[in-house]
């Protein structure tokens, strides 16, 4: 009996506590390979709509993309072959995000935080703190900060050094401890606007059919 009580108050802990997480946002936009896990899962199919509590993690394969919405509006694009979490922090009405990226490329278009708020991205080696900006943020062999609008202080957390990013500039952070910045070459600034725009629109195909007299008629597919 006292076995059967015990389990019962640890399974109501446990509902508790993931009940308790904070509401951070939700996966607006799904293309192809996306799953998500949360701390009483394994990882399972994304779907757009879901929402996505503090501690959820968001995976995509290749060739697939999904786009996080932040309950601030903020948008961050998980470009392809790219694992993050997300996690929030309360503070009276402040709320605070953090993503946590593992691998891979994201765009961001972040709205501009509330006093006492903050939005960071971090990784193994690097935070970038970020008031209100756009770019992306990579993890491969170092962590690369392209800022195309804003300014974002980026630390790397070995040598806790920083430096601050500007716009048109990127900001380079290296598993040694080094940090620098630089002026962003054209590709650099080309692909960091790419992945903060994409899927911002929605997506079209068109045809031109013929029926048997040879008349034309124009067919639009629009898909998200």
């Amino acid at each position: 009996m006292k076995s059967s009580l015990i389990w019962v108050l640890v399974l109501t802990a446990g509902t508790a506590l993931s009940q308790q997480r904070p509401s951070v946002g939700l996966v607006s936009k799904v293309v192809l390979d996306v799953t998500r896990k949360d701390l009483d899962s394994d990882w399972q199919k994304a779907n757009r709509g879901e929402p996505l509590a503090s501690g959820d993690r968001v995976k995509t394969g290749e060739r697939s993309l999904a786009v996080i919405k932040f309950k601030d509006n903020s948008l961050v694009r998980v470009r392809e072959r790219s694992e993050l979490a997300v996690t929030g922090d309360m503070n009276g009405r402040a709320f605070s995000k953090d993503v946590k990226i593992e691998r891979g490329v994201v765009g961001f278009t972040i709205q501009k935080q509330q006093p006492n708020e903050e939005f960071r991205f971090t990784s193994p080696t690097s935070v970038a703190s970020i008031r209100g900006t756009g770019g992306s943020f990579s993890r491969q062999t170092d962590d690369t900060l392209v800022v195309t609008e804003g300014s974002i202080m980026f630390t790397n957390i070995i040598s806790n050094q920083s430096v601050m990013v500007e716009a048109g500039f990127t900001g380079i952070s290296k598993d040694d401890g080094t940090i620098l910045t630089r002026p962003s070459t054209p590709g650099e600034r080309q692909s960091a606007l790419d992945a903060s725009r994409v899927g911002e629109q929605e997506n079209k195909l068109e045809f031109e059919l013929r029926d048997r007299q040879g008349g034309r008629k124009q067919l639009r597919i629009e898909y998200r």
